[in-house]
This record gives C-alpha cells, structure tokens and sequence, in this order.
C-alpha cells in the first residue's frame, strides 16, 4: 500500500510540475508529507520498543481444551519492565501509530489459530480466543507488529518459542459410541477376574479376552488351533487389554487436504467414544496412532493424546506402533490406492498369533465402494477382521 500511495504522489508531482497545475501538486505534497510521517513514526517506534517488545512474552493458561471451546493467554511483560507502567500503559505509542500482538499457531497439517490483540487493551493482560478445530498446535509466528493506522507501512518484531506444542485441543466425543466386540481366542468379554483352583494342571477352557496371556498353553494352540488357559495357575488374570491405533494416513485420490483433515478428526472422535465405553467396562486401555507412540492413562489424558494425530499421506514414512501380547482395535479410513502404508507394513511386521480388528470408518456415499474393498482385501488375512462402518449422517 505504501508503494502505490508513493506511487501516486509521484504521479501527482510530475502531472502538477508539466501541467503547472497547482492542485496536484499540493496533492503531492500532502500525500508525500503522510508518507513520511507514516514512515517515520513506524520506524522510530519499532527502534524505541524493540528491546521492551522482545523480552515479552504470552503463556497459553490452559494447554489442554476442548476442540470448539476458547483458549486464554496471558501477556507479560520482563522482570525489568513490569514496573515502568504509565497509567493503564504498557508501551509509548505516537499518534495514528498501531501497536498489536500477533499470535499463530499451526498443527502439523496445516490447520492454524491466528489471534492479534492490543496489549494495552487487555483485562488482567488476558485474552480470549476461539479453537475450532482439534489437533496439537505449534507455535507459527509469535511477535509484535508496528503499522500506521492507513496501512502504508509496518515493521514486526518477532518473538521467538520453544518448538513444543503449546495448544492440545482434545476431540469432540461421538454420541453414539461404535457397537464394538472385542474377539481374541474366545467369544466372551472378560468382565471379572476368573479362577479355579485345581491340582490337576492338565484342566484347561477356551480363552477369555482378559485371562493372563501368561498362563496360555502355546503347545496345545499349536495342535488345536485355538486358543486354552491353563486352570491350575495360581495367579488371577488382570483385566482385559486393548490397544486403539489410529491411522491417520489417508488416500489423495479419494481425499483433499481438507477431507483428510476431517476425517482425521472423525477417526479420534470414535476413538475417544471407544475409550470411554471401554475404560468404563473396567478394561486396560492404551491408543496410539500413525508416526506416534503407546499412551495409556485416564480418559482425560487419553483425550489429550488424541490432540496429536495428524492427517498424513498414504505413502508416507511414519509407522504404527507395533508392541506385542495385546489385542489391536485399528481406526482407519478407505483406500483405493495400491500404494504400501503404515498399515500395510504394521500387518507384515505382527506375529500371526496377534488378533488384529480393522475398522475402516467413513462419512458419506463417495467413500463406501473404496470401504468395501478394503474390507475385502485386508479381511483376508489371517487374523484379522476387517469391517465398515458408516459414521456421521
């Protein structure tokens, strides 16, 4: 803007100066007079607060929130000058002169928070502002920007971060939690700790998802095929174990960016319902996802571990954790690609033995051949189990 104003005191100047038109020529000026009053006044004040500008500093009071609630931050100035208030002031201001506080933060996949304040302007030097959207945000952009009230110039000083997330907005949670039945060797869910004191070691019954893996009899698996427990063991099962994984990379054949992003979200929101209902039926629950590691924990920091997963390329070189001895739930959505993924290679790597679940989830009509397909493809694999399952309206 200020270039096209100069622009036009130039014009105005050299059409005055050959026409002798005095008018354009006091218009000229008095473009030209503003000009540099903006200028100057932007770079004489950028020059005077840099030092005070750069120890400041914004907290984020509450990390961890809610996706669609608001976020507050409190701005604070250094040790050396929170005492050098002027009346309800903070900085030296010139006339028509703007000072502001810009704040951005992004996720890793693109979705961001911009707030800008005045500082001066703040209750208690805090400020509210809206969060949308769930995911881990990062700091972006953080400092001050010094411009002139019509725009023409401005001057930023930035305020450098830590590379920590300094936002977790946690998922909304599904009404409807997804009709789930958890299969590993048996057909039953182990509600209570079983036990049946014998002295004959050779009494076995089928599998309990929740019985002590300890106490299978891998020799008799290998004849029969399925799944015993030894009922002379002296030590009780613990409850029952479950591993949610979310896979966060998604096909751009059948996904936007912005597609992606949502359906990222609808994975974790499902994800949260599950963990409720499951950590409500008393079962040991933990959840990963794509490119990320193992948590465990209550339902609120389950939640917030559900802030970090971000929508990823189908090809990309992140892996799902693959631990061992646990039952795996896997939160997918639809692929028509034939390209190798994360999932792909989690399947390869797991032993035989390990029940793997697959659910691939979708919203809408576009998705259901692909969900299809991929339930014919991966339901082939020996154990596992693949299903679709329409979510949303």
């Amino acid at each position: 803007m200020g270039i096209f104003t100069l622009l036009i005191t130039i014009l105005a100047f050299s059409a005055g100066t050959i026409r002798n038109e005095l008018v354009l020529i006091l218009v000229g000026t008095v473009f030209f007079i503003t000009l540099c009053g903006c200028f100057l006044g932007v770079l004489v004040l950028a020059w005077l607060l840099n030092k005070k500008a750069s120890s400041s500093s914004v907290r984020i009071l509450t990390k961890q929130v809610p996706a669609g609630t608001t976020g507050t931050l409190s701005f604070e100035l250094g040790p050396a000058y929170t005492l050098k208030k002027s009346g309800n002031k903070q900085f030296f201001r010139f006339p028509g002169i703007l000072l502001r506080y810009e704040m951005s933060l992004a996720t890793k996949d693109g979705r961001g928070i911009h707030h800008i304040f005045d500082p001066d302007a703040l209750p208690e030097g805090v400020s509210v502002f809206p969060v949308p959207e769930r995911g881990a945000y990062y700091s972006a952009y953080d400092g001050f920007i010094i411009a002139d009230a019509p725009g023409f110039f401005y001057q930023s000083i930035p305020i450098p971060q830590d590379t920590s997330p300094r936002l977790l907005v946690s998922p909304h949670i599904v009404e409807t939690c997804i009709p789930l039945q958890i299969r590993s060797g048996g057909t039953l869910q182990q509600q209570h700790p079983h036990f049946l004191r014998t002295d004959n070691l050779i009494d076995h019954r089928p599998y309990i998802p929740g019985d002590d893996p300890r106490r299978l009899n891998w020799k008799l698996y290998g004849h029969a095929g399925d799944l015993f427990i030894r009922e002379g063991e002296p030590e009780p099962p613990p409850h029952s174990r479950l591993l949610i994984l979310v896979d966060t990379q998604s096909d751009d054949t059948l996904y936007t960016p912005e597609a992606a992003c949502r359906g990222v979200d609808m994975l974790c929101e499902n994800a949260l319902a599950l963990a409720i209902c499951c950590t409500d039926r008393g079962m040991d629950l933990s959840i990963g996802y794509t490119g990320g590691e193992i948590h465990g924990g209550t339902q609120g920091e389950l939640a917030v571990v559900l802030a970090y997963p971000a929508a990823l390329p189908l090809s990309g070189p992140e892996a799902l954790p693959a631990p061992e001895d646990i039952r795996i739930l896997i939160l997918a959505l639809p692929r028509a690609s034939g390209t190798e993924s994360a999932l792909d290679r989690f399947l390869k790597q797991r032993r035989a033995e390990q029940g793997v679940d697959i659910l691939f989830l979708y919203e809408g009509n576009p998705y259901e051949e692909a969900a299809e397909i991929c339930v014919g493809i991966y339901g082939q694999k020996s154990g596992l189990t693949a299903r679709r399952i329409r979510v949303g309206p």
